[in-house]
């Protein structure tokens, strides 16, 4: 009987605590303790991706200067592509025209002989 009496009063003590009821001021406090907790972790999740969203910048801010300097050196290489041909096309058509130039001169010579040959034909019948 001594151990019925005794287990009920412990359970009765143990028991007490649970029809505590929290008031205003208890559940006032648990609420800043949660804000302040909740703050702190939204403070250092921004920070954290903060600095991720920095390092990505950063990263591509790299690529796009190494990709600049990568455009760059197409476009010259292509200017000597493009300026080696052209080049090479304006010599032949200087070339093309100075013999052509000397063939003019020719014919013009051809042509002033061919006309003092029919003049001396002319005048000596």
């Amino acid at each position: 009987m001594k151990t019925i009496l005794a287990l009920s009063i412990l359970f009765s003590v143990i028991a007490l605590p649970v029809f505590g009821e929290l008031t205003d001021a208890d559940l006032n406090k648990i609420r800043l303790i949660v804000k302040e907790e909740v703050k702190s972790e939204i403070t250092a999740s921004e920070k954290r991706m903060k600095e991720y969203i920095d390092l990505k910048i950063e990263n591509v801010d790299s690529q796009i200067k190494k990709n600049s300097r990568e455009i760059e050196a197409m476009r010259s290489q292509n200017n000597i592509f493009i300026g080696i041909p052209l080049g090479i096309i304006t010599l032949l058509f200087a070339w093309r025209a100075l013999r052509d130039r000397a063939n003019d001169k020719q014919i013009q010579a051809l042509i002033a002989e061919n006309e003092n040959l029919k003049r001396q034909q002319t005048i000596t019948p």
